[in-house]
């Protein structure tokens, strides 16, 4: 099997050839420490990575108009205040839509404007058919929350729910016909990233999920589906109150399955594993950034051991490759991929 393949049969809950190892984002610093003066593409050779991405933010400080160059502020083209900071994505700091006057005449982004596929159409021609390219995509409640400010946003839920629904509508205008030109550019694998939880449960009640944001998310899947892709579902924390709904929203797969908030990845595996497939659940605080490398291998071998049997299973981190990963950790989590990570009998 070459990667794209292997991806795709773990995806559909297969057995492919080996584990695969799927990372959507490596820190610069991190990646120039074990590979000097490579560019992303040829760490992503070297390391073996069976998934493409553009492994970056969508914003540099080469193409934002500041609006405070020394803070790091800028504004995004939804019209969010964000700031620049130790990681890839700037950090939102405040929305447009103070009132619900302001989303009456609020204009989300063009979906068919050019920046739209960024990078896309050059990891398409680098790893088309060899390669699963992957995209990170929006569902239903990052954009409307950073519109709003997401503490906002969450008591909306409970004081204005036609704004929240109003929110939600605007910003999937552009995020559903955005992802799906993604797609027909030659997208593989769709990753909705909006974070759901904290590490004891979900940012929402399980009622207002399912009506607020359940809706958006199974509308996202579909029309991702649609346009010929694989939907990875990304959430970070604990969504166990709201597993269940995540999974009949048709994904594929479920990531990143972090352990420090409790995700038992064999419980979900049993319960789950006849309907999506598993991509992540190695920790990126602790076990990657402070432990001892043989911890990572022990660790790492043992969620390959719960997880893989019968496929459905890629090997990630609990989030990406951030700055603090150690560089040893990451080659202890790989080495030991390529130790263990192989289906008995296969090829």
């Amino acid at each position: 099997m070459n990667s794209r393949e292997r991806v795709i049969a773990a995806l559909e809950r297969r057995r492919p050839d080996r584990v695969p190892y799927f990372e959507c984002v490596f820190d610069e610093r991190v990646m120039q420490a074990l590979l000097p003066g490579g560019d992303y593409h040829a760490f992503n050779a070297w390391i073996g990575l069976d998934n493409a991405s553009q492994n970056r933010s969508s914003w540099s400080r080469e193409n934002v108009e500041f609006i405070d160059e020394p803070k790091g502020l800028f504004r995004d083209k939804w019209g969010v205040i964000r700031a620049f900071g130790p990681e890839s994505t700037p950090v939102p700091i405040e929305g447009p839509i103070k009132t619900p006057g302001d989303l009456k005449r609020y204009t989300p982004p063009d979906p068919n404007a050019d920046d739209v596929l960024g990078g896309i159409p050059e990891l398409v021609e680098r790893y088309g058919g060899r390669k699963a390219i992957t995209a990170i995509c929006r569902d239903a409640f990052f954009n409307p929350a950073f519109l709003r400010g997401t503490q906002q946003f969450l008591i909306d839920m409970v004081d204005h729910p036609r704004l929240v629904h109003e929110l939600i509508e605007v910003c999937l205008s552009y995020d559903v016909p955005a992802m799906q030109r993604m797609v027909k550019a030659g997208v593989d694998v769709v990753v909705f990233g909006d974070d759901y939880a904290d590490k004891n449960a979900t940012l929402m009640s399980p009622r207002h999920f399912q009506e607020f944001l359940l809706p958006g998310l199974t509308r996202c899947v579909a029309a991702a589906h649609e346009a010929g892709a694989y939907v990875v579902k990304h959430t970070d924390g604990n969504v166990m109150g709201v597993l269940d709904m995540i999974v009949a929203s048709g994904i594929d797969a479920l990531n990143p399955i972090e352990p420090q908030a409790g995700m038992d990845i064999g419980l979900i595996k049993a319960k789950y594993g006849d309907r999506i497939a598993l991509v992540g659940n190695i920790d990126c605080g602790y076990l990657l950034s402070q432990a001892p490398a043989d911890e990572v291998r022990r660790v790492t071998r043992r969620t390959i051991q719960i997880a893989a049997p019968g496929g459905g299973y890629l090997l990630s981190s609990s989030n990406s490759i951030h700055s603090s990963v150690k560089p040893e950790n990451l080659m202890a989590m790989v080495e030991t991929l390529r130790e263990c990570g192989a289906y008995e009998g296969a090829g």
